[in-house]
């Protein structure tokens, strides 16, 4: 049976002499087969993901839609990358953006279609700011129909769209799809977050962050403005040291996010990577300096805490110095190492001298335990140990600005502290001074009385004087006219005293007038009676509320006990006898008192011419009587 020829075998056409192709058909088939093939595999490699972009979408995060290369020979090309085995490139379906770091470029790639049906302006965004080396390629047919060469190494002109991370259009005029490659080399961590999104939700995002920023640099401006106020009054270095720990924290976030770059030196590259190291190393060393300041380290602190501080010191110098002349990678590993340490050593700080009593020490130590759990959630970031997220992005922020209100608070809380203790020493200064005054008083006031007490005192018979004796007599003759009491005068006189004096010399007359005056003053009992010498052997005795008859009665008293006196030296013996004149009155008028002493005193004469060694009384009025 003959079949048509659609209905016969391969073999029936290689078979048929009528229907066999010519060599010249055969080859342009073959090369339009292996074209078809060629241009296919160019446009799509087998295996690369692919994402569709619709109208509807404003943005596709491309990480889990991405494959990864390390390029272990660091000089590849793209023409070498796209020819590469499909087994060297590695998926990440976990969607990972942070690499770690790594001494090799990483490629990464993906397949876009859909742009034809972009209808707004749209972009292929980095969004780290600090990679050293970047390189886009958007490839279509196996050719390169657009190329950037950007990143920190090269002068931010360089980038496609002025803006703090990366962004490269993307528009429908490319064609409907497009194979993108992109090749990261960087000393720091190789962090690839890589989305697609309108410039409508770019606009969003960035009103969100900028939002974040500007509350985040207000507070760093506000904590500045605050913390230098204080500064200018109190004139305390540790303010100072803080100020510069605010600035160099928040400059580091600045530079860090890329709006140094961006606005203060966007055509000097090495400089932008020196100020990230400079203020890597800056940030904790004025954080160490203030630390040693707030404690008072140099009184309280231990050797080995000294030495510890000593060795950061040393080792953030290193790092300062070396931001201008050693390896980026190898200065970054040492400044985040030694950053971790003095963290970790601000916080045990804190922790043992609010255990030890220090105040202002329990927030200073929570102050450096946020900041620490933040310093190694970003570490922890850096390193590759764990993703990215909105916490670990911003964890510097975060920790710092909480840190930084925290330690404002310690400071709050030490001026408080500091002003109480200065309160409680004025209140001690005051006592002590008011204790001092009272004791300086009382010795002044004892002082005064011992100083009126000579003044009133007889030197040499320890009685008052006439002139004490004149002034109580005066104010005691007032009361008893006022209050009409008697009040009563003795006068006495040693008998021959001047005979004494002449046969045994003037230190016996001395003698004999000390024993005369103990007599006398054992002879009056009562608090009011008063005894003085009246001058040279003669002596007056003041007796308020005393009639004639009472100041008889210790005249005569007086008199016996004097008699009954031996006064002896060692060498000379003698007894003691006196004339005594006594008298008394309630006082007729105030200023009587001259007519009863004149009285008493011519009593005592009569004593005198009448013998010696008696008492004569006078009534008030009436004639002497004498007694013996």
């Amino acid at each position: 049976m003959h079949l048509p020829p659609f209905f016969r075998g391969p073999e029936d056409w290689l078979l048929s002499s009528r229907t066999r192709p010519t060599p010249a058909i055969v080859l342009l088939l073959t090369c339009l087969l292996l074209w078809c093939c060629r241009a296919l595999a160019a446009d799509h490699p087998a295996g690369m993901p692919t994402v569709t972009l619709t109208p509807q979408l404003e943005r596709v995060i491309l990480n889990s839609h991405t494959h990864h290369l390390i390029d272990e020979s660091g000089e590849a090309s793209l023409a070498q990358i796209q020819r590469a085995s499909a087994s060297r490139w590695l998926q990440n379906p976990k969607g990972t953006i942070n690499f770690g770091q790594s001494a090799f470029p990483y490629w990464f790639r993906t397949h876009v279609t859909g742009l034809d049906q972009l209808q707004h302006t749209t972009y292929l965004r980095v969004d780290y700011a600090h990679l050293d080396e970047l390189d886009i390629f958007l490839v279509r047919d196996g050719n390169i129909v657009e190329q950037h060469h950007t990143g920190d190494t090269t002068p931010f002109s360089s980038r496609p769209i002025p803006y703090r991370t990366y962004l490269v259009p993307l528009s429908a005029d490319r064609g409907a799809s497009l194979d993108i490659y992109v090749r990261i080399a960087t000393e720091g961590p190789i962090q690839a977050p890589l989305d697609i999104l309108t410039r409508a939700e770019l606009d969003r995002q960035d009103k969100l962050n900028y939002l974040w920023f500007g509350a985040y640099f207000g507070i760093m401006i506000i904590m500045l403005f605050y913390n230098g106020l204080i500064f200018v009054f109190v004139r305390d270095l540790s303010y100072f040291l803080y100020l510069l720990y605010i600035g160099a924290t928040a400059f580091l976030q600045f530079t860090l996010h890329g709006f140094s770059f961006q606005f203060l030196w966007p055509e000097s590259t090495s400089l932008n990577n020196s100020m990230i190291l400079v203020l890597t190393g800056l940030m904790p060393f004025t954080a160490i300096a203030f630390v040693w300041r707030f404690i008072g380290l140099t009184q309280l602190g231990t050797r080995l805490e000294k030495s510890a501080l000593q060795l950061l010191f040393a080792g953030f110098s290193v790092v300062l110095v070396g931001a201008f002349t050693m390896h980026y990678m190898t200065v970054l590993k040492l400044a985040h190492t030694l950053s971790f340490l003095a963290v970790s050593l601000g916080f045990y700080l804190g922790l043992k001298y609010w255990i030890k009593g220090v105040k202002a020490a329990r927030i200073f130590a929570l102050a450096w335990f946020v900041y620490l759990v933040f310093i190694l959630l970003y570490l922890l970031d850096i390193k590759g140990i764990i993703q990215p997220n909105v916490i670990s992005l911003h964890a510097l922020e975060i920790g710092s600005a909480l840190e930084l209100v925290l330690l404002s608070l310690a400071f709050a809380d030490r001026l408080n502290t500091e002003k109480e203790l200065r309160l409680q020493a004025q209140l001690k200064l005051n006592q002590d001074l008011d204790l001092l005054v009272r004791e300086r008083t009382e010795e002044l006031e004892q002082a005064n009385l011992k100083l009126k007490e000579v003044s009133i005192t007889d030197g040499l018979t320890d009685l008052y004087n006439r002139r004490h004796f004149d002034e109580v007599f005066g104010a005691e003759y007032q009361r008893a006219f006022r209050e009409k009491q008697p009040v009563g005068i003795l006068m006495i006189d040693m008998d021959h005293f001047k005979q004494i004096n002449d046969t045994y010399g003037h230190p016996f007359g001395d003698l004999c007038l000390q024993r005369a005056a103990e007599v006398i003053r054992d002879a009056i009992r009562r608090p009011p009676d008063l005894a003085a010498r009246y001058g040279g052997e003669e002596f007056v005795v003041l007796l308020p509320n005393t009639d004639t008859n009472g100041a008889a009665c210790v005249a005569e008293t007086i008199r016996r006990n004097l008699e009954a006196t031996v006064v002896s030296d060692g060498n000379h013996s003698i007894h003691l006898t006196a004339s005594v004149g006594a008298g008394a009155e309630i006082p007729p008028a105030r200023q009587d008192l001259e007519k009863l002493l004149k009285r008493v005193d011519h009593c005592l004469y009569q004593a005198k011419h009448g013998g010696r060694n008696q008492v004569v009384a006078a009534a008030p009025n009436g004639p002497a009587a004498l007694s013996a």
